[in-house]
């Protein structure tokens, strides 16, 4: 009987305590109101068929860890996607698409967890070369 009284205990104390860690992170990330640092693009070229390379620094947070940072890339300040960030000491990247060919103006902005956006990266100036022979689906 007391060997049962015993486990049962044990078994509620483990569950508490496991339990702790998780809503104490519920709870941070929910309060999160200060937006990531400003990420910085290290390149940004533009490619046929409108297709533009970007390589971004990483962004620090308050809260979010680093690799779960998100990265929206804009294009004349129309979002054309996000970057990759897969732990590379390169940072995040992306190959995407550009609307227009011609000049555009690239900035990235960091996400954390909460939804907070950074501020915009400073603008790169990129060129998107329309190539004869892109079709829209390769697009």
């Amino acid at each position: 009987m007391l060997r049962s009284s015993l486990r049962r205990i044990t078994i509620v104390a483990a569950a508490v305590l496991l339990s702790l860690p998780l809503a104490a992170g519920t709870a941070s990330a929910a309060a999160d109101t200060t937006p990531p640092t400003a990420p910085r693009i290290g390149y940004a070229q533009g490619f046929q068929c409108l297709m533009v390379i970007i390589g971004a620094n990483r962004s620090t947070d308050n809260v979010t860890p680093q690799p779960n940072l998100r990265y929206q890339a804009f294009a004349d300040g129309q979002s054309i996607g996000f970057l990759t960030d897969q732990g590379h000491i390169s940072g995040a990247w992306g190959v995407l698409h550009v609307v227009k060919p011609g000049p555009n103006t690239i900035t990235v902005r960091a996400i954390d967890a909460a939804g907070n956006r950074s501020a915009a990266s400073t603008g790169v100036g990129v060129n998107g070369f329309y190539t004869p022979g892109c079709t829209p689906g390769h697009l």
